[in-house]
């Protein structure tokens, strides 16, 4: 009662008064259902959105972490392979070549071989030859010496004893 006294004796009007405060509170239980409501509605889902984001990117950058991570395992791996594939070339290169080269020198044998055998061919020949030019020309020779015809083994028995003597020395 004290504070109606003061009001009145200060001379406000009590009933506009009490109409302001009740219309002031009204409106603020009308803002708080109509504005404030809403409005901390939307600011609460931005925060959740603006959080979903963070937590989002947090886990876009965790992955690209990874990625990286198994991008860089995935290039040395790659690299680890292409070092092999090149080794493995070389010594297919390196064995293809010895391979080459024992085959080329297996064949110089070869031909070597066959050429010692032809010359060693070509030489008994060509002594044969001549140990038969050289009997016939002694038989000449001797027959002209002697002036006479040797019989057919008497021919025979002085080419060889001529190529006994030939052989001896």
């Amino acid at each position: 009662m004290f504070g109606l006294t003061t009001l009145a004796a200060n001379k406000l009007p009590l009933g506009n008064m009490l109409f302001i405060i009740i219309s002031f509170l009204l409106l603020m239980l009308i803002l708080k259902k109509v504005a404030y409501g809403p409005l901390t509605k939307v600011l609460d889902e931005r925060a959740d959105k603006i959080s979903a984001d963070i937590d989002g990117a947090e886990v876009a950058r965790q992955d690209a972490e990874k990625l990286a991570v198994q991008r860089q395992s995935e290039l040395a791996d790659t690299r680890q392979q292409a070092t092999k594939v090149v080794a493995d070339a070389k010594a297919s290169a390196q064995k293809q070549s010895d391979s080459l080269i024992s085959t080329a020198s297996d064949r110089a044998t070869l031909i070597n071989k066959q050429a010692q055998t032809d010359a060693e061919k070509l030489k008994e020949d060509a002594i044969s030859n001549a140990k038969n030019d050289v009997a016939s020309l002694s038989v000449a020779i001797a027959s002209k010496l002697m002036q006479k015809e040797l019989s057919l083994n008497d021919q025979q028995a002085l080419i060889d004893a001529y190529i006994s003597d030939l052989e001896t020395k």
